[in-house]
């Protein structure tokens, strides 16, 4: 696993980040809750959300900066509007109104050795040309070329599950300071149980997704067990968008799927667990 399970808390289909608080995995004894390390999540209300598309739309309709180094990451238009389409269902239709004002979105049609976790800004248009690097499982790369081919939420698959996801607590595991995540849509609710999570690594670590190895692994940075690895200097960059309410949407570019001329096949989601497995009568002490 990616970190040492924990017991799963039930998240309801809906955002409601005002009314869910979830708690820290009560896991191994080494576990214990993190507190914050920097800022709260800015707040944005849906109220500009029609605004917010039309200024991002148009910043990715104008030419890139001339300063950009390489401006062929430009997020896939067609993820953007996906993104932006999960947003508005779950923070403005189904939650209270108001979420957070970046969300970070990944491109899994990429290569694990490019830039692929793009950090959005819903108030100003950024972040469309400045992705990072993050990994994918290694159940989603069984041939092991970089390319994440297969997604599901199975327990023990190994695999990265695509969709739209909560951000949760921070929390020490065995990965150091993590982030725990709640998927919201059918293809990834299960993330919390299966211990998918952010994290980073340790420098020297070589087993897994280490992107300062790359060039000593011909060219494939490594895969992570279906948790959302990033590079240490950005790990509480990134926490910083995610933490208490933060938004993730994991999906395919169109453009970089026709690049590789494959179908990616899902995974079926697992049936729905049912709220009334987790609820234990205690019989009453009453008298007749």
């Amino acid at each position: 696993m990616c970190a040492v399970l924990g017991i799963a808390s039930f998240v309801a289909p809906a955002w409601a980040q005002s009314e869910i608080v979830f708690q820290p995995g009560t896991g191994a004894a080494n576990l214990a809750p993190a507190q914050p390390t920097g800022p709260t999540l800015r707040r944005f209300s849906c109220a500009g959300f029609e605004n917010a598309k039309t200024k991002l739309f148009s910043a990715y309709s104008a030419e890139p900066s001339e300063s950009l180094t390489a401006p062929q990451h430009r997020l896939d238009r067609s993820l953007l509007d996906e993104a932006l389409a999960s947003y508005e269902k779950h923070v403005c239709r189904w939650g209270s109104g108001a979420g957070p004002s970046q969300i970070v979105v990944v491109d899994f049609a990429k290569r694990s050795s490019d830039p692929r976790l793009y950090v959005l800004d819903l108030e100003n248009g950024q972040g469309l040309d400045t992705p990072i690097a993050v990994a994918h499982g290694i159940g989603s790369d069984p041939d092991d070329d970089g390319f994440a081919d297969a997604f599901g939420d199975v327990q023990e698959s190994w695999m990265s599950s695509l969709g739209a996801a909560r951000g949760g607590e921070l929390y020490r595991g065995r990965n150091g300071l993590s982030l725990r995540l709640d998927g919201l849509d059918p293809s990834n609710s299960s993330m919390r149980r299966r211990d998918i999570v952010v994290h980073s690594y340790a420098p020297d670590r070589r087993r897994y997704f280490n992107y300062s190895l790359m060039s000593a692994r011909g060219g494939k940075p490594g895969t992570s067990e279906g948790c959302f690895v990033v590079e240490p200097h950005r790990r509480d960059w990134l926490y910083d968008r995610l933490r208490d309410g933060g938004f993730l949407y994991a999906g395919l570019g169109k453009e970089g799927l026709a690049q590789r001329g494959k179908a990616v096949p899902v995974q079926p989601a697992p049936a729905a667990q049912s709220a009334f497995d987790q609820i234990v009568f205690r019989q009453g002490t009453g008298t007749d």
